[in-house]
């Protein structure tokens, strides 16, 4: 799905005050290596680590959700017919109008030939770990709490 409207800013952060968002997130298994983790650089977790995650744009599917945080916060193509349920969670900010988000997680793996390109507006930097790094946004070290207890 290609160029799917978002609400402008001043409508987006009204809904934040009535509505929950609906978000995904991805852990990628980058090969062997470890899991992609990004540094943010925008609210709710700015300046901690997080996952690759988005809100999910009307008339998406999961599926066609995960394509794209995966396509424009990576850089990376996934087959999301291959993706397992983590979880949920729901995460309530102090800021945006006390955000609340209602976020599922879901793992994929990729090859490691795979060039990651991380979304430069979004994210300061990235790395590929085996550990939950810090500091580390609560929705964030709950799915990789999860994870790396399987």
């Amino acid at each position: 799905m290609k160029n799917l409207p978002l609400a402008p800013r001043e409508l987006f952060e009204k809904m934040l005050e009535y509505m929950p968002i609906s978000t995904f997130d991805l852990i990628i298994e980058y090969g062997s290596q470890g899991v992609i983790v990004v540094k943010r650089k925008i609210a709710p977790y700015n300046n901690v680590w997080a996952l690759p995650g988005l809100r999910m744009l009307k008339r998406e599917t999961i599926d066609d959700t995960l394509v794209r945080i995966a396509k424009q916060e990576v850089g990376l193509s996934i087959n999301p017919k291959n993706k397992k349920l983590l979880g949920q969670f729901v995460g309530k900010f102090t800021t945006e109008n006390n955000r609340q988000d209602i976020s599922t997680c879901y793992v994929v793996k990729i090859a490691e030939s795979s060039p990651i390109l991380f979304n430069k507006d979004h994210f300061s930097s990235y790395k590929i770990t085996k550990t939950i790094p810090k500091p580390i946004g609560a929705m964030y070290k709950y799915y990789l709490e999860l994870y790396f207890q399987k």
